[in-house]
């Protein structure tokens, strides 16, 4: 139903929608001196603007729900590795809740899309380290073709958001602790796979910049506004003493995902020699990197590790489901409880759904339909877009 209102995420008409549109009048990418995410990498941002092209703001937002599928979908590939069907539908049916996953699956925004570059990247990485039935040559021999895939497709997450540079090391981390044998080998090609894609971005921005990590240099410069405070280390003593709070923001904060994370934890405690075992560790390296992503990356929201939260989710529902084999009396309290978490998640859901229903069914013009986001910020960027009124 949100495909089909006006767009009104904040970002997509700051400068995702107005940089699709440049690039679509100059028949290529363009820097725009005052929309400095003009020199980001844009990989993700070209399925958009494809879906601009061809149906306005309606195609980039089939676009975004295209990607929310293709998501969802990979999520549950990956969840196969470690849970039964029954366990996994149950995974995606809450991670489709997770907010930033609801909403962001109708609006031109790239975190959905970065993230299905890295759960499809983690998925192939998998199959390549454990997974023998996938192997092509031969049951004994791993295939390299899937660590070249791997590669390949992280290094579009990496050409869709700059902040994919923090998650190179935690894959190649992974190659080299998980693979038995030629680990460097291994960690050369995965790299020189996940380069090939994001270079020609990258020298774009440092040909029009000078850095090809502009946005990171902007960001830092405004760590002040988004942050909270100037100083860089002051900001991370601060966030750093606030850590063992950071899982009541999981689902108190704006961009919330579960009460799941907090509720089970006592069972993960109790339970975390499981978490060492080769093929969960695999995920909880990457899970634990991006909860520190989303902790530490100024302004905090969960759409900067989505990813990271699906593959805690597989985890966390990997331990679960061992509980409920060996305590068999809790199984439909821990079912209820995902259930019910579910259910929280959706509740707001319905609420802008039915504003959504409003305009849909005809009840109200597309002004009167707007006028509800006014905040005192967006209006501006609303009219700008909808309007082409001046500010």
């Amino acid at each position: 139903m949100q495909v089909f209102v006006p767009e009104t995420g904040f970002d997509a008409l700051w400068y995702h929608l107005p940089i699709a549109k440049a690039i679509i009048e100059n028949k290529g990418l363009v820097y725009l001196p005052n929309l400095y995410q003009s020199v980001n990498p844009l990989f993700a941002d070209l399925y958009f603007t494809f879906g601009y092209l061809l149906l306005g703001d309606l195609g980039s937002k089939i676009i975004a729900y295209l990607f929310a599928l293709g998501l969802i979908f990979i999520s549950y590939l990956l969840a196969r590795k470690y849970l039964n069907k029954n366990w996994s539908i149950l995974l995606i049916t809450l991670v489709s809740t997770f907010q930033v996953v609801a909403w962001q699956s109708a609006s031109f925004y790239v975190d959905l899309a970065k993230a299905f570059f890295e759960i499809s990247s983690l998925f192939f990485l998998f199959s390549f380290l454990f997974d023998g039935s996938l192997v092509v040559k031969s049951k004994n021999k791993k295939n390299i073709k899937f660590l070249i895939i791997s590669g390949i497709i992280f290094g579009a997450s990496l050409a869709s958001k700059l902040f994919s540079i923090f998650l190179l090391p935690v894959y190649l981390l992974l190659v080299y602790l998980f693979s038995n044998q030629n680990k460097l080998k291994n960690i050369v090609t995965f790299l020189l796979s996940s380069l090939m894609l994001p270079l020609p971005f990258y020298l774009f921005t440092y040909l029009n910049t000078g850095s090809p990590f502009y946005s990171l240099i902007v960001h830092l410069e405004k760590l002040q506004e988004i942050g909270g405070n100037s100083n860089v280390f002051l900001y991370l003593f601060n966030r750093t003493i606030r850590l063992p709070l950071s899982l009541f923001e999981l689902f108190t904060t704006r961009d919330y995902v579960s009460f799941i994370f907090l509720v089970f934890l006592p069972i993960i405690i109790f339970y975390h020699k499981k978490l060492f075992t080769k093929q969960n560790l695999f995920l909880l390296i990457f899970a634990l990197s991006q909860y520190l992503l989303w902790w530490y990356l100024p302004p905090q929201s969960s759409r900067y590790a989505i990813s990271g939260f699906i593959v805690l989710t597989i985890l966390y529902f990997k331990i679960i489901k061992s509980f409920v084999v060996i305590k068999k009396e809790y199984f439909w309290s821990i079912i209820l409880t995902i259930i019910f978490s579910i259910a929280i998640n959706f509740t707001p859901r319905l609420i802008i759904n039915k504003r959504s229903l409003e305009y849909l069914s005809g009840n109200q013009t597309k002004t009167e339909y707007l006028e509800q986001f006014y905040d005192g910020s967006i209006d501006n960027k609303i009219k700008e877009w909808h309007f082409n009124a001046t500010p």
